[in-house]
């Protein structure tokens, strides 16, 4: 299928009926108490089906992913209800990669099953988290106007994000979903959630170690830095400083400034850091008399330094190796290959360069804050960046 790519398309309906009928069949010989004795196999039927629809859905056609729901849906609802626990994972992937290919609105079948991929049950197995946090968001991302509308379930996206960050294990996926929900819902709902959200991560963060430089740090900096981004700095700082008054300057002094350049080394982690930062100390004159402000500016700046490398060096994507153990006799979560997400997706922050918009900014400062003009000078010839 991977090979055939748009030319498995005739082949698609019978391929995903064989491959569903033998599912079927699994699935009661797991409820019957039938061990399974290949799991490999069952893996690569679900790759199947995720090449499948990678080929036939290709290009957003919506007729196409709306025949692969029709098919795929069902079979994931017995799944879930009957707790086969062995072919969660998986599909929860393949409906994944489904919603993620559906225009707006998105239909009401995917809210029918919303509910059940909420429980804590599903949840508590660590096989499923990445792919039920993926999932989530694509919920948030594709329906997000239908999410808000329906308070029963959003507060319950909520309870589940406030429940994931509680946990040192799953708090990364609690930032996952609420960044989604930071890109994707209406700022006017902000208050009624993002206050409380926002105090249970720095209570959390209070109690990590002070020399923590671990995943939860990390994952705060590029919620508070995308928060920044997409909204200004305003209401963030406003936030923060209702807590206690000046408490953004002592983060920025004592935490976000020194721990940036360590904790932040994914590429887009690092652009959504550079424009959340590069907004709040060139955008809200309150932060141009905070004594942190060169030190801060000058974390930005470093990673716009370490941004340079040369790309012919950085490893290139591999081809496909199939070659792994798979079983059922552990916790670890096995990504289907062919439901991987596009990386670009990902990026929050598409249209914009984020050593152009640092540098833009910078300018403004000079004009802004003539107090700052000589930082900035010197920030220009240190890194070469104006």
């Amino acid at each position: 299928v991977t090979a055939a790519e748009g030319d498995a398309a005739p082949a698609a309906p019978m391929l995903v009926s064989k491959l569903t009928s033998i599912l079927s069949d699994l699935c009661k010989g797991f409820q019957h108490g039938i061990a399974p004795k290949n799991p490999a196999f069952h893996h690569f039927i679900f790759e199947s089906l995720a090449a499948v629809i990678k080929c036939v859905c290709a290009g957003g056609d919506q007729h196409a992913v709306a025949t692969m729901e029709a098919t795929m849906i069902p079979p994931f609802q017995m799944v879930i209800e009957q707790d086969v626990t062995e072919f969660q994972p998986y599909f929860v992937q393949i409906v994944a990669q489904l919603l993620e290919r559906r225009a707006q609105p998105v239909p009401e079948v995917y809210f029918t099953i919303l509910p059940m991929l909420l429980q804590q049950p599903l949840w508590a197995a660590k096989s499923n988290q990445p792919a039920l946090t993926r999932l989530v968001r694509a919920y948030v991302e594709r329906g997000g106007a239908q999410v808000v509308a329906n308070q029963g379930l959003f507060h319950q996206i909520l309870g589940l994000v406030q429940t994931l960050m509680m946990a040192k294990m799953t708090d990364h996926y609690a930032f996952s979903i609420l960044s989604s929900i930071i890109c994707h819902v209406p700022p006017a709902k902000f208050p009624e959630f993002l206050p409380v959200l926002t105090n249970a991560a720095l209570d959390r963060f209070q109690k990590l170690p002070a020399n923590s430089n671990g995943k939860f740090l990390r994952s705060l900096l590029v919620f508070f830095s995308l928060h920044m981004a997409k909204h200004g700095p305003d209401m963030l700082l406003d936030q923060l400083e209702a807590v206690q008054p000046g408490l953004m300057e002592q983060f920025l002094t004592h935490v976000w400034a020194p721990k940036l350049p360590l904790v932040v080394t994914d590429a887009t982690d690092k652009k959504i850091c550079q424009v959340g930062m590069a907004r709040l100390l060139c955008e809200c004159s309150r932060t141009f008399a905070f004594q942190c402000w060169p030190a801060a500016m000058d974390s930005v700046c470093k990673l716009l330094r370490d941004n340079r490398v040369n790309l012919s060096m950085l490893p290139q994507d591999d081809d496909v190796d199939f070659d792994f153990i798979v079983s059922y006799n552990n916790s670890s979560f096995l990504p289907l290959v062919n439901a991987a997400q596009d990386k670009s997706s990902t990026d929050p922050l598409q249209d914009i360069d984020a050593s152009s918009y640092v540098v833009e900014r910078l300018k403004t400062v000079v004009q802004s804050a003539p107090h700052l003009a000589q930082h900035v000078q010197n920030l220009a010839v240190q890194y070469q960046i104006v």
